[in-house]
């Protein structure tokens, strides 16, 4: 327990010293706790020499009141200082393991971490703050407490003294073996907790493929498995826990009776004096109460040390700009070297080449799946690259921070993921300390000021996750003008008008081309018109540019680009024949 507490005051960082502090004045509450029993003991003996007064009936309660009193500020005072303490320490944590996340590669997250990343955020984490300070306070104050009555049981008695010390002392050999099974068994509970939290999440964001499929009863009995197992993996928790919590609860049932015993047969014996008697049995209870209390908070302690070590874990993965330096781009054109890359053994891109310059427009045209969207993503440094190297302005994106490549980069792609919050603040995103007239003028050349205002609430209309109130045309414009807003002067674009109606598109278009004035446009092509006025033509087939050019050289070359166009302009011509129709 000791050790998770150190945890703990590492984590607090600056704020360790207000926790210390709290331990310290912890010490005084244990002494103050001790307090009221001592005065007990002290009316006692009077009561039985017969020398007792009323005046000191009045010391001995108006030092209860006051050990009360005290022990009450001293409460306060450490829950001030742990608990306040506490709320800063996590608020700073999530900003920092969300830092930690933007910086980590995108395959991180795409490789089944999803359950155990959502476990951390919303369990581990909140357990650890709704409990850690909490139980620092209460673990210090324990293990200060039983020692301190320890002493004075000794003092006033080493016989009961001793009998208090073995029994604290096999007390705490049973606590080891609670520590054990603690250890074991949280760590397979949080495994299990991770695995049904991504087996939720998974079903919850494909549940409109499973209904479309009629597949709803076979991945609701995938996921009510999951649901089993962890329920056995509670019951077998709690069941692993009865024997030791028994033999560790006992130690104290066995310590209180012989303690009892002792102090009756002592006085019989008359080696002890009454009130001596009647305060040890009082003062027993309270030194072994709070001890007893530690099997308890030893599983709760346990699944702390697991929460922490599961959040250390993701903190511990390796980013991306570890060495990266905070760099101004003069320039903005791009430039791939020899860039090879493969996700994990699947090799995706082979010795890729080409230049982009300034403020020109390139196009990436080919089948799915040929590396597109790769291409892209390791412009914005999603991935790192294997072999060769990826330049902006002339500088390796290696050598830069995320923050100070991607401050550069604006992207629109096709599936567009709106926060739950309202549209100006989903639009804000782009330009975190933005006007509401620059916000609006980003609207209005992205064609979605219009029906911004038609809704209720206007520009503080709350839209649900991923933009569910709003329809794909509304969701791309509102993008558009995030991207607009940030006026970031390299533009990375999936082709947004692909999967809209006519109507959406004709807006959507008119968007872009106020998006991309003067700026390096990479367009992912999937409707070959709207790029016949690409600078540069990149034919990409098996991870590897076949043919790169202008539109009507690569019509003349009759290539796969001739060949990709027909068939476009074939599809663009399909009817509906009579015979289907009939």
């Amino acid at each position: 327990m000791l050790r998770i507490i150190g945890r703990i005051l590492r984590l607090s960082g600056k704020y360790a010293g207000r926790i210390k502090l709290a331990f310290v004045v912890s010490i005084f509450e244990a002494i103050f706790t001790q307090v009221p029993i001592l005065a007990v003991l002290f009316i006692l003996i009077k009561l039985v020499v017969g020398t007792l007064e009323s005046r000191d009936a009045w010391i001995a309660g108006a030092v209860v009141a006051a050990s009360v009193v005290l022990r009450a500020l001293a409460k306060r005072l450490v829950d001030g200082l742990q608990s306040s303490a506490g709320y800063e320490v996590f608020a700073e944590e999530r900003i920092r393991l969300g830092d930690h996340l933007k910086r980590l590669p995108m395959g991180y997250f795409s490789e089944g971490n999803i359950g155990n990343i959502t476990a951390v955020i919303t369990s581990d984490l909140v357990f650890i703050e709704e409990h850690s300070m909490s139980m620092l306070a209460r673990v210090i104050s324990i293990y200060l407490s039983a020692p301190i009555g320890c002493i004075i049981m000794t003092v006033l008695d080493y016989r009961i003294g001793l009998i208090s010390a073995v029994t604290l002392l096999v007390a705490f050999i049973a606590l080891e073996r609670v520590h054990r099974v603690a250890k074991r068994q949280t760590v397979l509970k949080q495994e299990g907790q991770s695995r049904l939290i991504g087996a939720v999440l998974e079903y919850v964001k494909g549940i409109s493929v499973i209904k479309a499929f009629n597949m709803t009863g076979q991945r609701g009995e995938k996921i009510n498995r999951e649901f089993q197992k962890h329920r056995d993996m509670s019951i077998r928790f709690e069941e692993e826990f009865i024997p030791p919590s028994l033999q560790y609860d006992s130690c104290f049932a066995w310590g209180t009776g012989f303690t009892v015993l002792a102090v009756c047969y002592f006085t019989l014996k008359q080696t002890m004096e009454l009130p001596l008697l009647l305060m040890m049995l009082i003062f027993v209870f309270q030194t072994y109460l709070p001890f007893k209390m530690l099997g308890v908070l030893s599983v709760i302690m346990r699944m702390m040390e697991v929460a922490l070590n599961r959040y250390d874990a993701i903190k511990q993965i390796a980013i991306m700009d570890e060495a990266g330096k905070d760099i101004k781009l003069a320039h903005f054109d791009i430039e791939f070297n020899n860039v090879s890359f493969a996700y994990e053994r699947e090799k995706v891109l082979h010795n890729v080449n080409f230049h982009i310059p300034e403020r020109s427009m390139t196009a990436l045209v080919g089948k799915s799946g040929c590396g597109k969207t790769t291409i892209v993503n390791l412009m914005a440094r999603f991935w790192d690259v294997q072999e060769g190297e990826v330049k902006i302005g002339g500088v390796n994106v290696k050598e830069m921070t995320c923050d100070s490549l991607l401050k550069n980069i604006s992207m629109v792609f096709q599936q567009v993921y709106l926060f739950h919050d309202t549209i100006l603040n989903n639009i804000r995103f782009g330009k975190p300390d933005a006007t509401l007239e620059e916000v609006t003028a980003a609207c209005r050349k992205a064609g979605c000021h219009d029906f911004i205002m038609e809704l209720e609430h206007g520009y503080d209309t709350l839209v649900g996750e991923g933009g569910s109130s709003l329809s794909g045309g509304e969701k791309q414009r509102i993008s558009i003008a995030r991207a607009i807003l940030k006026d970031a002067p390299v533009i990375l674009l999936d082709e947004a008008t692909a999967s809209v109606d006519p109507d959406n598109e004709k807006h959507i278009q008119e968007a872009i081309n106020a998006l991309v004035k003067d700026k390096t446009l990479v367009v992912i092509a999937h409707r070959l018109s709207t790029i016949r006025e690409a600078d540069q033509i990149l034919v990409i087939d098996d991870g590897k540019i076949i043919q790169r050019g202008v539109h009507q050289d690569l019509i003349a070359e009759e290539g796969q680009y001739y060949d990709f166009w027909q068939r476009r302009l074939h599809a663009g011509s399909w009817k509906i024949s009579k015979a289907l129709h009939s």
